[in-house]
């Protein structure tokens, strides 16, 4: 999971997406790598500073579709949302 490094995710992260997860979910995870980092991205990019908490609690999240995400995503006010998830990260659970 060494090509998180490049999109601001430490080594602890990492180590802490390792301990929290299951064998599957992780191996899933780096299978869909480029579809989890479309995902990382766009929640950079939205203003999601939640990012490690997600890759650690909710890392099945990062394994939906990128399209899916994004569509349901869009559906609320994103500046909401984001500031929602912001707070809490089981505002993800919103889509």
């Amino acid at each position: 999971m060494d090509f998180l490094k490049e999109y601001k995710i430490d080594e602890n992260t990492i180590e802490k997406i390792i301990e929290n997860n299951l064998p599957s979910v992780i191996r899933q995870f780096v299978c869909d790598k480029n579809n989890a980092v479309a995902i990382i991205n766009y929640m950079q990019k939205v203003g999601i500073k939640v990012v490690d908490d997600l890759l650690i609690r909710r890392l099945e999240i990062f394994s939906i579709d990128f399209n899916r995400f994004k569509k349901a995503f869009e559906g609320y006010n994103i500046p909401v949302l984001v500031a929602l998830i912001n707070e809490d990260i089981s505002a993800i659970n919103f889509l």
